[in-house]
């Protein structure tokens, strides 16, 4: 699959902070072989590295980044233009003109240089990182140990991948901004073909690594569920001797890369017998969850402000991190209940005095099945119907009828009504039937989905919305919410 164009509407703070100190023969040398030929003076020295002319500062290096969309190469022009010190491109001649300050590095592949640099980069700095994978959970994960390790280090000197840039070219883009200021990286390790969460793995050079879970997401990009397993492994395997594999216990596939392991492991969850354990679980809606810490024989209460029993993982996974790094157990967890973490899904005042849980960001059938039981958890205080609305997961394969069918059973179970949309809208239909559900109801068109489910809502009732991106509930969930005084 070709690497997506990262496009952002204003930079990361660390392309704020200059002292990159990256010089044209720097570059050169450690693109090695990849390189074609080099133009201007050798001493011409870059800050920061960027790949979108519109935010470029006088004193970058632009890299010619491109994807099916957008062309690199069409902005080296403009980017000289505004000052970059010298550009990384794959294509040669073009119709730019330099200063005599100014240079054009020309490489065989402007990705696979990108790379180069980035593992180049991130090895003159020794500060301990943290890679983060799994099938989901992963950007929450992140969000909180990032946020955990800010309240001891401060938050400018945690470095972390931003957004969504889990690939090579957004961990590559990210490891470039090391700073002497950092004191630990936070990496998003994300994957859609086999191998890729250890050529990740080989630039972050992670020295905790955790699994989150794994799961069938994705599964279409590879040929079978033991290959999509064996991606994920690659974190495990890739971990220095002294390093420490953080895994989740809860999930067989995770708990199978144990004997792979290249060095330490530490197992978190909620059965017995692990290193650390959450017990007493309790969600409490929208104010969180609450738990109690065991490790060993110390037990410490934990109050944090993520929403869902699912997202224990990523509690419990900032924990241990926290613990690899030498925090005492009840120092970690008076950090996270500190940490306010943005979370994709939002809780909208909706139609009828209703509630509306808006997660319509992407789904997977793990996270599909864990907002279905933060539905059921929801306070029965407040009275009202649990109902949803549920698209299609893409991404599945082979497995996708198989997981709908399961998908319904699951929502026959979590809801009194449902509506159903999307190329997989019969699969899940059928599985809420075979699960006992009666008040079912399937279109072929989300917009129409939604003003039904709209005209149904009662005072009270709280409803999930979810499904893949690429269904367009986002697009349409607003016909849900209650209109503004």
């Amino acid at each position: 699959m070709t690497q997506p164009y990262h496009s952002i509407a204003s930079p990361p703070p660390w392309l704020a902070d200059p002292g990159m100190g990256l010089s044209l023969a720097e570059a050169a040398t450690v693109c090695g072989s990849l390189l074609h030929s080099a133009f201007g003076p050798a001493s011409a020295t870059g800050e920061r590295i960027c790949n979108d002319s519109r935010i470029l500062q006088p004193g970058d290096i632009f890299v010619a980044l491109s994807s099916p969309q957008r062309d690199g190469h069409l902005y080296v022009s403009d980017a000289l233009a505004r000052g970059a010190r010298f550009a990384i491109v794959s294509q040669w001649p073009l119709p730019v003109d330099l200063a005599p300050d100014q240079g054009i590095l020309v490489v065989r592949d402007v990705d696979a240089a990108l790379v180069r640099l980035a593992r180049w980069w991130r090895g003159r700095y020794a500060i301990p990182a943290v890679g983060i994978g799994g099938g989901v959970g992963k950007t929450t994960t992140k969000e909180t140990i990032a946020a955990l390790l800010a309240q001891k280090y401060g938050a400018a000197h945690i470095l972390k991948t931003p957004a969504n840039w889990n690939d090579l070219r957004g961990i590559s883009l990210t490891l470039l901004g090391l700073r002497a200021h950092h004191q630990r990286a936070v990496l998003e390790m994300g994957m859609d073909r086999p191998g890729e969460v250890a050529q990740l793995a080989n630039v972050g050079q992670p020295r905790w690594g955790i699994v989150t879970s794994v799961s069938a997401t994705h599964l279409e990009f590879f040929p079978s569920m033991n290959d999509l397993v064996a991606t994920e492994r690659g974190m495990v395997e890739a971990l220095p001797p002294d390093g420490l594999a953080i895994l989740n216990e809860n999930d067989r596939l995770v708990r199978g890369m144990i004997p792979f392991a290249t060095c330490p492991t530490f197992r978190f969850g909620t059965l017995p017998d692990v290193d650390l354990r959450a017990i007493r679980v309790s969600s409490r809606g929208t104010a969180g969850l609450s738990f109690v810490a065991r490790r060993g024989d110390e037990a410490v209460p934990v109050q944090t402000t993520l929403t869902g029993r699912h997202l224990i993982t990523s509690a419990l996974a900032a924990l241990s991190t926290a613990l690899a790094d030498g925090w005492p157990l009840a120092e970690a967890a008076a950090a996270l209940s500190r940490v306010q973490v943005p979370q994709r899904m939002r809780f909208l005042p909706g139609a009828q005095g209703s509630t509306i849980i808006d997660d319509t960001y992407n789904a997977s059938p793990e996270s599909m099945l864990a907002a279905l039981d933060l539905l059921a958890d929801w306070p029965r205080e407040v009275g009202g119907r649990r109902l949803a609305l549920l698209g299609t997961m893409r991404e599945l394969g082979p497995r996708a009828a198989r997981e709908h069918h399961r998908l319904g059973r699951r929502a026959a179970w979590r809801c009194q009504a449902l509506w159903v949309t999307g190329e997989e809208r019969a699969a899940i239909a059928q599985g809420a039937h075979a699960g006992g559900l009666t008040d079912i109801r399937v279109f072929a068109d989300p917009y129409e989905a939604v003003l039904d489910c709209a005209a149904a809502l009662q005072p009270h009732d709280v409803l999930l919305v979810k499904a893949s991106h690429a269904v367009g509930l986002d697009q349409v969930v607003h016909k849900l919410v209650a209109p503004q005084a």
